[in-house]
Parts: C-alpha cells; structure tokens; sequence
C-alpha cells in the first residue's frame, strides 16, 4: 500500500499543525548573532499565532528578529503576514516586554535553539514547518544523532507495558535517543524503560517546559529524571505556555519529524497517536507498530496502521535491522536464581503477566514467602512488577 493511501485512510486524525510550506527554509546563521536580537525571536513567539510558518516569513524577510517584531503593519503585510493577523500583533505588541522573555530562560534553566544553529536536530531541520526554534532543558544529543520515537495510548494495558519492555531496551542499548511526549501511559512507560537501561531521552512538550508549565503534573519527577540521566526537555512554546487543544498536534509534528521511525504501541481508532504516525508519513518517516489482540480497543490503531502498510513490530531487530543496527547484546551473564525458592518462582513465571495468588497457588509456597522473594527477584534484576502485583520474567 502507498503512503498516499495510508495518509488517505488517516486523515480521520487530521493535525492542525500548519500545512503550508514557506518558499524559502534558508536557516540564515547570520540571522540569528546575539541574545540581544534573540529576545526578540522569543517575544515573537510569544504571540501565539507566529507558529513556524509565519516566522519562518519574517525570518526570510527581515535582516533581524528586531526589525521583525518592531515592523509596521504594511511591513508584516508585505513580508506575507496576513492582515487579520498583522494588525492583531501590532495591537498586541506593547503587551509583550523581550527583554523580561530573555530573563525567564535563565530563571528556568532553559536553553535556546533557534533555527539554523548548529545545534539544531538536523533531521528535525528537513521538515516543512520546523519550529523557529527549540526551548531546550538538559541536554540534547548532537544534532545528527539518531532518535527514534515511541508512542501510544495513555490508557496503557499490561500488554502494552510489556511491549515496551521487551522492545525499548534494546532501542535504547543500540544508541537511539527515544523519543516521545512525556504523557501518561504508553509516553511515560517509554521514557522509563530507557531510564532504567541507562539510555537517552527527549520528552516533546506540549506548552512550556518551566515546571509550572508541564503536563501532566503527575510526570514532574520523571521530567527532572530525565534531565539528570542526560536527556532533555523540549518546546517550541516559551516558558510559561499552557498547553491548549491545537497545541498536541504541533507537539506531535515534532515528536516524528526528530526521529527517523515512529513505533506505536496501543492506540484507540481515533488517537494522538495516530496523528504522530500521519505526520511520521508526511514528513517521509517510517511507521512501525505493535500488534495487539483484535478484543481490544487500544490494538485498534496499531492493527488498522499494519493493515495500511505499517511495519509489524514483535522484537527490536524488526526496527533494528530496518535501519541495519546491529543489535545489542549485553556481555553480562543472565540472573539465576540462587535457592530452590527462587527457582521454584522463576519456573512459574513467563512472559506472560502472573498475579501473585496464581503464584502461591502453583509453588505451594505461604504468600509472605512469595512477596518478600518477588521483591527480592525484582532487586536483582530477574523479574519484573507490571503493578497489580503481576510479574514477569524479565
């Protein structure tokens, strides 16, 4: 099946990030020389309807950002502004002070990208509406690096959790920066399992990236995990942003257009997650999926995405091999369990999640026994808690 045809099929998800391309994407390094006229880059951004097509016109028009923000309403018309919009800056403008814009970055320990800095993501560059620049906290990888993106549902099944598990380590221990939104449930089990395997993570925001600012309030800890561990956070909205309905989708946009393949695992017939994947296709990206069991609602999308051409995803090497990465084996040697109870408890485990009852119930072990050896398996390494005191082999 075309791309054509996958990207017809999706449109049920239809994005609001823009459509249009802007006729010239010239980065100009020249364009971007000091803080001074960086503030003004940042305060234009702060007018909500400056999204990547418009700067991308001023940027194309004017010799500076100042020169942007300060231009006359005949300017911004001329420079391809349409008049509704220029008119609604002008008269909004002495609301926004750049120079207050340019303190809030330290404030938040926030750094700024703009586009056409050699720090810029430079597969993030090729696509038509790169964001006019990046508010960046913690580290971004070099800008050639390969990032990869992982999303879904936020209504994550154990199946889900277990699919990120058995494929993300291996994405992550094979040198990808894993990607995605930092949201409940598939984002969050993403952004964790490379956290717990020692690999890198940018987490997309959809509104600000000051701590006032990020969603869901319940992922703060994570947030700050991820900066610590050597990833990043990340935004084309200033500090201080509150996400808003129209914003996901130009989070989204990002997400794919960072990374050379999108991987969705559970996502309902009609998600955000399918709007990553359709900008994924767009943006010339590849489009894996987990499938799923045709009883469940989050299987929906993956299942109807492999149906139209998505790559089926069962192990990492379906995504490694696609981009010839040869995958990761750990020199360690595997956990064995050291005594007859641990070994009685690791042959009743499997891949397959186990509640605790059925545990006690098939070793005939007393069920404090039980938990104090799970708990002790999990420390070790042997075993993994998907939470509802159901395990597996890890």
């Amino acid at each position: 099946m075309t791309n054509a045809t996958f990207l017809g099929i999706l449109e049920m998800t239809k994005s609001e990030a823009p459509r249009q391309k802007p006729e010239s994407q010239d980065p100009g390094l020249s364009f971007h020389k000091m803080n001074n006229d960086l503030k003004y880059l940042i305060a234009l951004l702060r007018f909500r309807k400056f999204g990547a097509k418009r700067t991308a016109y001023l940027r194309n028009f004017f010799s500076s950002w100042q020169d942007s923000f300060q231009a006359t309403l005949s300017e911004l018309i001329e420079a391809g502004i349409d008049p509704k919009v220029a008119e609604e800056f002008v008269g909004q403008r002495s609301l926004i002070n750049p120079e207050q814009e340019l303190e809030l970055l330290p404030k938040h320990d926030i750094n700024l990208i703009p586009f056409g800095d050699p720090a810029y993501p430079k597969h993030l560059a090729t696509i038509y509406d790169p964001p006019a620049a990046l508010f960046v906290r913690g580290t971004l990888p070099e800008p050639n690096i390969n990032y990869f993106s992982v999303v879904g549902t936020r209504k994550i099944t154990r199946y889900g959790e277990q699919a990120i598990y058995e494929l993300v380590p291996s994405l992550a221990e094979a040198g990808l920066v894993i990607a995605s939104g930092l949201a409940l449930g598939v984002d969050t089990a993403a952004h964790k399992a490379t956290l717990m395997n020692n690999g890198k993570t940018t987490a997309i925001l959809p509104g600000g990236i000051d701590n006032d600012s990020i969603v869901p309030k319940q992922n703060l800890v994570l947030a700050e995990e991820i900066i610590a561990s050597g990833g990043a956070l990340v935004s084309e909205f200033p500090p201080g942003t509150n996400s808003f309905k129209g914003s996901f989708p130009f989070r989204n946009r990002i997400i794919s257009g960072l990374s050379h393949g999108t991987l969705v695992i559970e996502a309902a017939e009609r998600s955000g997650s399918l709007i990553t994947a359709k900008s994924a296709l767009e943006q010339g990206r590849d489009v894996f999926a987990v499938p799923g069991p045709i009883t469940s609602p989050t299987s929906t999308g993956p299942n109807n995405l492999i149906k139209m051409g998505a790559t089926p995803t069962t192990e990492p090497g379906d995504i490694l091999n696609h981009y010839d990465i040869t995958d990761h084996v750990s020199d360690l040697p595997a956990i064995e369990p050291t005594d007859k109870i641990e070994a009685d408890i690791f042959m009743t485990l499997s891949k397959d999640p186990l509640h605790v009852d059925l545990i006690v119930k098939a070793t005939k072990l007393s069920a404090a026994k039980v938990t104090g050896t799970l708990t002790l398996m999990e420390m070790k390494g042997m075993i993994r808690h998907l939470g509802g005191m159901h395990y597996v082999k890890k």
